[in-house]
């Protein structure tokens, strides 16, 4: 069954199409359960974890949200509380940049060790592509698994001018203000990529597809890319 890794640029729609991705596939989707089957393998408390992720400090009521909902199907599953969220509860859940994250070791944000962390996230990752049938967002998913023959890594963009539009919208900020946001998040996807991985995250060698939304809308650009995870799926190991 097909694995499909989708990255996108800031502002970029590479979560809804990873959605709609996945419902195509019968997949499913893993995007922030990564992070926090992690906390659990390091031992460590969920919030210093996020704290070294990709994703950025803005949206903390949207991962808040989620982390939430994780633990309610977690208690309603008999599982009991979360010992990994810390004395401080799920409110103060919360993450700093991709550049913060690629600080050097041995600084304040480096509470949970640089090589545990890659080491969980990789393994978490590597573990959810051997279940095949899942679309994978982000965190360098396509690095991780750039070996594996039947994974398909897809690159998400999209004109500036509409990712300035859906940050100004998402996060309730002037153009000015989103503008500055992009690059910000976007220097600090490049030095997370770099640090952890060595490579540049917009390195088109890096995917089988750069699908560009404002040409191709959500919606088909979902469907290419449940069609190629298909045909890829129907492609010979080795061929």
């Amino acid at each position: 069954m097909p694995v499909v890794t989708i990255a996108g640029r800031i502002g970029s729609p590479a979560r809804l199409i990873g959605v709609e991705t996945a419902r195509l596939l019968g997949a499913d989707y893993v995007d922030h359960q990564i992070i926090v089957e992690a906390s659990r393998r390091i031992g460590a408390p969920l919030e210093e974890v996020v704290q070294k992720d990709e994703r950025s400090v803005r949206g903390r009521e949207r991962l808040a949200d989620f982390f939430q909902k994780f633990l309610e199907r977690s208690a309603a599953a008999g599982s009991g509380g979360d010992p990994f969220l810390g004395p401080t509860g799920i409110e103060v859940l919360m993450s700093r940049s991709m550049a913060e994250a690629a600080e050097p070791p041995g600084t304040q944000t480096d509470k949970v060790n640089d090589e545990r962390y890659i080491t969980a996230i990789t393994s978490v990752i590597v573990d959810e592509s051997k279940t095949g049938n899942v679309v994978l967002i982000g965190r360098a998913g396509n690095v991780i698994l750039n070996d594996l023959p039947t994974a398909l890594h897809v690159w998400v963009v999209a004109f500036e001018e509409s990712r300035i539009q859906e940050i100004a919208r998402r996060e309730n900020l002037s153009e000015q203000e989103a503008k500055k946001f992009i690059k910000y998040h976007e220097e600090g996807r490049a030095a997370y990529y770099r640090k952890f991985h060595k490579v540049e995250p917009d390195d088109p060698t890096l995917y089988h597809l750069v699908l560009n939304t404002n040409k191709l809308g959500t919606e088909h650009s979902a469907q290419i890319i449940a069609d190629a995870a298909r045909a890829m799926d129907r492609v010979p190991t080795g061929a």
